[in-house]
């Protein structure tokens, strides 16, 4: 992160002090962001541990596909990765844990 603001500040040499915070803030929100999808997307989530059951019918449901979205936090943003399942007695419930109440099958 150091050096890609230097590298900046060699292009900008009449940057103010405001300019410079700026632009650091604006690298350690992507280190942040990288940072934390990294320790996220690397370790399974309990909730893949054990497919979730649906709300409607409770049956286990059914892993569709592995997805992602992006998290716009405080200090950055990144793309989680995580399992999405659909019902497969056609309920239409869907999940993409974490962040549901839906419970794990034993």
């Amino acid at each position: 992160m150091y050096d890609a603001l230097e590298e900046w500040y060699d292009g900008h040499p009449e940057a103010s002090f405001g300019e410079i915070e700026h632009k650091a803030r604006e690298q350690r929100r992507e280190l942040m962001g990288e940072t934390l999808g990294i320790l996220i997307n690397t370790r399974q989530h309990k909730s893949e541990l054990n497919a979730p059951k649906c709300s409607k019918c409770g049956k286990v449901m059914k892993l569709h596909e592995i997805r992602d979205k992006t998290i716009h936090g405080l200090e950055g943003q990144t793309r989680v990765e995580r399992s999405y399942y659909v019902c497969p007695s056609g309920c239409g419930e869907t999940i993409f844990p974490p962040g549901s109440s839906t419970e794990t099958a034993a």
